[in-house]
């Protein structure tokens, strides 16, 4: 009785963690086969000092950051962000972020504000601050 228990729960945890690969894998190729959208984290924007993972959507007029799960308010980038530095992750980021990821410190008139992206979207993402601050 308690093996055909633990075969069911192992059976279960197999397939869940099936299907939230291909959620996983989903998500990446819709993000990926969409240029105007960029997946990065978020720190300092809205009064947050937490980490927060989303995608950023691009458009004629200002840059706008969904969260990841579209579990919350879609929130405009500030329109004169303009990128002051780059960084690694520092030891106690890299609990809550992929240790490969480029942070570009930005100021704006709203106050500090960190992106996190990864190292292949850095210059698409400075292209767009220098693109949407020349406006």
């Amino acid at each position: 009785m308690i093996e055909a228990v633990l075969w069911g729960l192992l059976g279960g945890g197999g397939v869940a963690l099936v299907f939230q690969a291909k959620l996983r894998r989903s998500k990446a190729q819709s993000a990926a086969e969409d240029p105007d959208v960029i997946t990065m984290a978020v720190k300092g924007l809205a009064g947050r000092r937490r980490w927060r993972h989303g995608r950023v959507q691009t458009t004629t007029e200002h840059l706008t950051w969904q969260p990841w799960l579209r579990v919350g308010s879609v929130l405009p980038l500030p329109a004169d962000l303009h990128p002051v530095g780059q960084r690694r992750p520092r030891v106690a980021e890299m609990w809550t972020m992929n240790p490969q990821v480029v942070i570009i410190e930005c100021q704006s008139s709203a106050g500090g504000l960190s992106l996190g992206v990864m190292p292949w979207n850095v210059e698409h993402v400075q292209g767009l601050l220098h693109r949407h601050r020349a406006r």
